[in-house]
Protein backbone atom coordinates (compact mmCIF):
# COMPACT_ATOMS: atom_id res chain seq x y z
CA UNK A 1 0.00 0.00 0.00
CA UNK A 2 3.08 2.41 0.36
CA UNK A 3 3.87 2.60 -3.06
CA UNK A 4 -0.04 3.60 -3.50
CA UNK A 5 0.05 6.33 -1.11
CA UNK A 6 3.62 7.27 -3.10
CA UNK A 7 1.89 7.56 -5.98
CA UNK A 8 -1.36 9.31 -4.98
CA UNK A 9 1.17 12.11 -3.33
CA UNK A 10 2.90 12.77 -6.34
CA UNK A 11 -0.38 13.29 -7.97
CA UNK A 12 -1.37 15.73 -5.85
CA UNK A 13 1.83 17.25 -6.41
CA UNK A 14 1.69 17.26 -9.74
CA UNK A 15 -2.02 18.37 -10.24
CA UNK A 16 -1.01 21.44 -7.84
CA UNK A 17 1.73 22.55 -9.85
CA UNK A 18 -0.10 21.35 -13.10
CA UNK A 19 -3.18 23.92 -11.56
CA UNK A 20 -0.36 26.78 -10.89
CA UNK A 21 0.99 26.47 -14.07
CA UNK A 22 -1.61 28.55 -16.00
CA UNK A 23 -1.78 31.03 -12.80
CA UNK A 24 1.60 31.42 -12.95
CA UNK A 25 1.27 32.46 -16.69
CA UNK A 26 -1.85 34.42 -16.02
CA UNK A 27 0.33 36.47 -13.46
CA UNK A 28 2.41 37.38 -16.27
CA UNK A 29 -0.06 38.13 -19.29
CA UNK A 30 -1.63 40.55 -16.76
CA UNK A 31 2.06 42.48 -15.90
CA UNK A 32 2.06 45.05 -15.18
CA UNK A 33 -0.65 45.45 -12.49
CA UNK A 34 0.78 48.11 -10.20
CA UNK A 35 2.90 50.87 -10.80
CA UNK A 36 6.55 50.31 -11.80
CA UNK A 37 8.93 52.23 -10.10
CA UNK A 38 12.44 53.66 -12.23
CA UNK A 39 15.30 54.20 -10.33
CA UNK A 40 17.38 57.38 -12.53
CA UNK A 41 21.41 57.93 -11.40
CA UNK A 42 21.38 61.08 -11.56
CA UNK A 43 19.65 64.05 -9.71
CA UNK A 44 16.95 65.88 -10.71
CA UNK A 45 16.60 68.49 -13.49
CA UNK A 46 19.87 67.25 -15.94
CA UNK A 47 19.97 65.68 -19.29
CA UNK A 48 19.53 62.16 -17.78
CA UNK A 49 16.45 62.87 -15.29
CA UNK A 50 14.49 64.69 -18.19
CA UNK A 51 15.43 61.99 -20.87
CA UNK A 52 13.92 59.35 -18.59
CA UNK A 53 11.02 60.85 -17.33
CA UNK A 54 9.83 61.56 -20.88
CA UNK A 55 10.52 57.67 -21.92
CA UNK A 56 8.81 56.79 -18.60
CA UNK A 57 5.66 59.06 -19.42
CA UNK A 58 5.24 57.86 -22.72
CA UNK A 59 5.85 53.93 -21.91
CA UNK A 60 3.10 54.24 -19.13
CA UNK A 61 0.92 54.58 -22.15
CA UNK A 62 1.60 51.38 -23.35
CA UNK A 63 1.73 49.54 -19.98
CA UNK A 64 -1.44 51.03 -18.66
CA UNK A 65 0.31 51.87 -15.35
CA UNK A 66 2.31 54.94 -14.09
CA UNK A 67 6.02 54.87 -13.96
CA UNK A 68 7.39 56.08 -11.35
CA UNK A 69 10.81 57.80 -11.34
CA UNK A 70 12.98 58.27 -8.46
CA UNK A 71 16.34 59.92 -8.55
CA UNK A 72 19.08 58.20 -6.35
CA UNK A 73 22.09 59.69 -7.28
CA UNK A 74 25.92 58.01 -6.09
CA UNK A 75 28.67 56.06 -7.03
CA UNK A 76 29.36 57.23 -10.36
CA UNK A 77 25.79 56.64 -11.28
CA UNK A 78 25.84 53.34 -10.60
CA UNK A 79 24.04 53.13 -6.68
CA UNK A 80 20.48 53.12 -8.32
CA UNK A 81 21.22 50.29 -10.48
CA UNK A 82 23.46 48.37 -8.14
CA UNK A 83 21.13 48.55 -5.17
CA UNK A 84 18.24 47.29 -7.13
CA UNK A 85 20.20 44.01 -8.50
CA UNK A 86 20.63 43.70 -4.73
CA UNK A 87 17.16 43.92 -3.28
CA UNK A 88 15.03 43.96 -5.65
CA UNK A 89 12.27 40.70 -7.00
CA UNK A 90 13.13 40.47 -10.55
CA UNK A 91 9.31 40.63 -11.56
CA UNK A 92 9.50 43.81 -13.04
CA UNK A 93 8.34 46.36 -11.39
CA UNK A 94 11.43 48.45 -10.22
CA UNK A 95 13.91 48.54 -13.16
CA UNK A 96 16.66 51.53 -13.59
CA UNK A 97 18.22 53.48 -16.12
CA UNK A 98 22.12 52.24 -17.10
CA UNK A 99 24.65 54.53 -18.57
CA UNK A 100 28.08 53.76 -19.81
CA UNK A 101 29.06 54.39 -15.81
CA UNK A 102 27.34 50.86 -14.39
CA UNK A 103 29.77 49.05 -17.39
CA UNK A 104 32.85 51.46 -16.24
CA UNK A 105 33.06 51.66 -12.07
CA UNK A 106 33.85 47.99 -11.72
CA UNK A 107 37.53 49.20 -12.93
CA UNK A 108 37.67 51.99 -10.54
CA UNK A 109 36.16 51.02 -7.01
CA UNK A 110 35.52 47.30 -5.86
CA UNK A 111 31.98 46.47 -5.78
CA UNK A 112 29.78 43.76 -4.78
CA UNK A 113 27.79 43.02 -7.86
CA UNK A 114 28.81 42.23 -11.39
CA UNK A 115 27.78 44.71 -14.59
CA UNK A 116 26.49 41.67 -16.46
CA UNK A 117 25.70 39.05 -14.64
CA UNK A 118 23.53 40.73 -12.07
CA UNK A 119 21.32 42.58 -14.24
CA UNK A 120 18.55 41.79 -16.91
CA UNK A 121 19.19 44.07 -20.11
CA UNK A 122 15.80 45.46 -21.59
CA UNK A 123 16.46 47.64 -23.99
CA UNK A 124 19.15 50.15 -25.37
CA UNK A 125 17.10 53.44 -25.61
CA UNK A 126 19.76 56.58 -27.18
CA UNK A 127 22.94 58.36 -26.93
CA UNK A 128 24.67 61.13 -25.30
CA UNK A 129 26.86 63.85 -26.79
CA UNK A 130 29.68 65.45 -24.73
CA UNK A 131 31.21 68.80 -24.55
CA UNK A 132 33.58 70.77 -22.80
CA UNK A 133 32.69 74.14 -21.93
CA UNK A 134 33.52 77.04 -19.96
CA UNK A 135 31.54 80.31 -19.12
CA UNK A 136 30.85 83.06 -21.70
CA UNK A 137 32.87 85.66 -19.64
CA UNK A 138 35.72 83.36 -19.20
CA UNK A 139 38.80 84.16 -20.88
CA UNK A 140 39.73 80.71 -22.67
CA UNK A 141 38.33 81.07 -26.07
CA UNK A 142 39.49 77.92 -27.44
CA UNK A 143 40.94 74.48 -25.97
CA UNK A 144 44.54 75.30 -26.85
CA UNK A 145 43.71 78.52 -24.35
CA UNK A 146 42.79 76.18 -21.39
CA UNK A 147 45.34 73.91 -21.74
CA UNK A 148 48.05 76.46 -21.96
CA UNK A 149 46.45 77.89 -18.52
CA UNK A 150 46.48 74.15 -17.13
CA UNK A 151 50.08 73.97 -18.06
CA UNK A 152 51.37 77.15 -16.90
CA UNK A 153 49.34 76.42 -13.45
CA UNK A 154 49.53 72.69 -12.38
CA UNK A 155 45.65 71.61 -10.73
CA UNK A 156 44.31 75.16 -10.49
CA UNK A 157 42.44 74.54 -13.81
CA UNK A 158 39.10 73.26 -11.78
CA UNK A 159 36.61 71.57 -14.06
CA UNK A 160 32.82 70.88 -12.62
CA UNK A 161 30.90 67.36 -13.57
CA UNK A 162 28.20 65.60 -12.46
CA UNK A 163 30.20 63.43 -9.81
CA UNK A 164 32.82 61.25 -9.77
CA UNK A 165 33.28 58.27 -11.66
CA UNK A 166 30.40 59.54 -13.76
CA UNK A 167 31.11 59.54 -18.36
CA UNK A 168 32.22 63.47 -17.59
CA UNK A 169 34.54 62.76 -15.31
CA UNK A 170 36.33 60.28 -17.20
CA UNK A 171 36.40 62.63 -20.09
CA UNK A 172 37.68 65.41 -18.52
CA UNK A 173 40.93 63.39 -16.75
CA UNK A 174 41.61 61.42 -20.27
CA UNK A 175 41.55 64.63 -21.96
CA UNK A 176 44.22 66.20 -19.18
CA UNK A 177 46.10 63.08 -19.29
CA UNK A 178 46.20 63.47 -23.13
CA UNK A 179 47.35 66.77 -23.02
CA UNK A 180 50.06 66.30 -19.98
CA UNK A 181 48.29 68.61 -18.02
CA UNK A 182 47.06 68.59 -14.22
CA UNK A 183 43.59 69.76 -13.45
CA UNK A 184 41.20 69.72 -9.68
CA UNK A 185 38.27 68.23 -10.60
CA UNK A 186 34.82 69.10 -9.03
CA UNK A 187 32.38 66.90 -8.80
CA UNK A 188 28.76 67.99 -8.09
CA UNK A 189 25.19 65.61 -7.23
CA UNK A 190 24.18 66.72 -10.67
CA UNK A 191 24.62 68.51 -13.86
CA UNK A 192 22.65 71.61 -12.53
CA UNK A 193 24.60 72.01 -9.93
CA UNK A 194 27.93 71.80 -11.88
CA UNK A 195 26.06 74.36 -14.16
CA UNK A 196 25.27 76.94 -11.56
CA UNK A 197 28.84 76.19 -10.43
CA UNK A 198 29.80 77.49 -13.95
CA UNK A 199 27.63 81.17 -14.51
CA UNK A 200 28.25 81.70 -10.41
CA UNK A 201 32.40 81.56 -11.49
CA UNK A 202 32.83 78.62 -8.94
CA UNK A 203 34.84 76.19 -11.05
CA UNK A 204 36.45 77.39 -14.66
CA UNK A 205 35.28 74.45 -17.03
CA UNK A 206 32.85 71.93 -17.18
CA UNK A 207 32.37 68.38 -19.00
CA UNK A 208 28.21 67.47 -19.37
CA UNK A 209 25.52 66.28 -22.01
CA UNK A 210 25.20 68.86 -24.75
CA UNK A 211 21.57 69.12 -24.10
CA UNK A 212 22.66 70.63 -20.35
CA UNK A 213 24.51 72.83 -22.07
CA UNK A 214 22.96 73.96 -24.95
CA UNK A 215 20.57 76.20 -23.49
CA UNK A 216 23.24 78.22 -21.79
CA UNK A 217 25.06 78.46 -25.06
CA UNK A 218 21.82 79.89 -26.94
CA UNK A 219 21.20 82.50 -24.06
CA UNK A 220 24.79 83.40 -24.40
CA UNK A 221 25.79 82.70 -20.51
CA UNK A 222 28.08 79.18 -22.10
CA UNK A 223 30.82 78.55 -24.27
CA UNK A 224 31.43 75.15 -25.67
CA UNK A 225 35.02 74.63 -26.95
CA UNK A 226 34.92 70.69 -27.94
CA UNK A 227 32.49 67.88 -28.87
CA UNK A 228 33.61 64.50 -28.08
CA UNK A 229 31.60 63.12 -30.75
CA UNK A 230 32.97 61.63 -33.72
CA UNK A 231 31.81 64.35 -36.10
CA UNK A 232 30.97 68.18 -35.61
CA UNK A 233 27.94 68.41 -34.00
CA UNK A 234 24.83 69.49 -36.04
CA UNK A 235 23.45 72.23 -33.73
CA UNK A 236 27.40 73.57 -33.15
CA UNK A 237 28.72 72.94 -36.32
CA UNK A 238 31.67 75.44 -35.84
CA UNK A 239 32.93 73.28 -32.51
CA UNK A 240 36.14 71.46 -33.03
CA UNK A 241 35.90 67.73 -31.85
CA UNK A 242 38.41 66.69 -29.55
CA UNK A 243 39.98 64.52 -32.16
CA UNK A 244 40.61 67.22 -34.95
CA UNK A 245 42.15 68.94 -32.12
CA UNK A 246 44.81 65.76 -31.83
CA UNK A 247 43.26 63.85 -29.00
CA UNK A 248 42.46 60.68 -29.58
CA UNK A 249 39.13 60.57 -27.58
CA UNK A 250 35.83 59.67 -29.20
CA UNK A 251 33.17 58.94 -26.73
CA UNK A 252 29.59 58.30 -27.73
CA UNK A 253 27.88 57.25 -24.81
CA UNK A 254 24.73 55.08 -25.29
CA UNK A 255 22.02 54.48 -22.17
CA UNK A 256 19.29 52.13 -21.50
CA UNK A 257 17.16 50.37 -19.41
CA UNK A 258 18.32 47.39 -16.62
CA UNK A 259 16.70 45.40 -14.28
CA UNK A 260 17.47 42.39 -11.90
CA UNK A 261 18.67 39.42 -13.31
CA UNK A 262 16.57 36.47 -13.81
CA UNK A 263 13.59 38.53 -15.27
CA UNK A 264 10.84 36.73 -17.07
CA UNK A 265 10.92 36.45 -20.92
CA UNK A 266 7.74 37.58 -21.33
CA UNK A 267 8.28 40.91 -19.19
CA UNK A 268 11.07 41.34 -20.20
CA UNK A 269 9.29 41.60 -23.50
CA UNK A 270 6.44 44.14 -22.53
CA UNK A 271 8.91 46.42 -21.38
CA UNK A 272 11.26 46.14 -24.43
CA UNK A 273 8.12 46.89 -27.02
CA UNK A 274 6.54 49.61 -24.54
CA UNK A 275 10.01 51.42 -23.81
CA UNK A 276 10.38 51.03 -27.94
CA UNK A 277 7.47 52.60 -28.85
CA UNK A 278 8.57 55.93 -26.77
CA UNK A 279 11.56 56.02 -27.57
CA UNK A 280 10.16 55.63 -31.80
CA UNK A 281 7.41 58.57 -30.96
CA UNK A 282 7.68 61.96 -32.50
CA UNK A 283 7.42 63.50 -29.37
CA UNK A 284 10.69 61.50 -27.94
CA UNK A 285 12.72 62.06 -31.09
CA UNK A 286 12.11 65.80 -30.57
CA UNK A 287 13.63 66.28 -27.00
CA UNK A 288 16.65 64.02 -28.71
CA UNK A 289 16.87 67.05 -30.77
CA UNK A 290 16.41 69.61 -27.94
CA UNK A 291 19.03 67.69 -25.81
CA UNK A 292 21.72 67.18 -28.32
CA UNK A 293 21.33 63.43 -28.14
CA UNK A 294 21.47 60.47 -30.55
CA UNK A 295 19.10 57.65 -31.76
CA UNK A 296 20.46 54.66 -30.35
CA UNK A 297 17.47 51.43 -29.78
CA UNK A 298 19.11 47.67 -29.28
CA UNK A 299 16.56 44.77 -28.35
CA UNK A 300 17.24 42.91 -25.43
CA UNK A 301 19.76 40.09 -26.65
CA UNK A 302 21.65 42.99 -28.73
CA UNK A 303 21.80 45.34 -25.78
CA UNK A 304 23.48 42.54 -23.60
CA UNK A 305 25.95 41.21 -26.48
CA UNK A 306 26.48 45.01 -26.53
CA UNK A 307 26.94 45.50 -22.98
CA UNK A 308 29.92 42.61 -22.95
CA UNK A 309 31.93 43.96 -25.33
CA UNK A 310 31.56 47.64 -23.73
CA UNK A 311 32.59 46.37 -20.60
CA UNK A 312 35.80 45.24 -21.79
CA UNK A 313 36.45 48.37 -23.90
CA UNK A 314 35.95 50.52 -21.05
CA UNK A 315 39.14 49.57 -19.34
CA UNK A 316 41.23 51.67 -21.70
CA UNK A 317 38.81 54.73 -20.91
CA UNK A 318 39.28 54.32 -16.84
CA UNK A 319 43.54 53.73 -17.97
CA UNK A 320 43.36 57.07 -19.72
CA UNK A 321 41.98 58.75 -17.23
CA UNK A 322 44.72 57.25 -14.87
CA UNK A 323 41.71 56.26 -12.15
CA UNK A 324 42.37 52.51 -12.72
CA UNK A 325 41.96 51.15 -8.86
CA UNK A 326 44.67 49.09 -7.45
CA UNK A 327 44.18 45.16 -6.91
Amino acid sequence: MSWLKGTLRYGVVAAVLMGAAPQFAKAQDAYPSRPIKLLVGFAAGGATDTTFRKLGELASKHLGQPIIVENRPGAGATLAPSTMAKTEPPDGYTIAAATAGLLRYPYMQKVDWDPIKDFTWITGLGGYTFVLAVNADSPFKTTADLIAYAKANPDKLTVATAGAGTTMHLLAEALAGMADVKITHIGYKGSSEAVTAILGGHTMATVDAIGTILPYVESGKMRVLLSFDPQPVASLPSVPTAKSLGYDLVYPAPYGLVGPKGMPPAVVDRLYQAFKAAADSDEYKKLLVTLGQTEWQKPPAEYQKWAGEFYLSERSLVERAKLLRQP
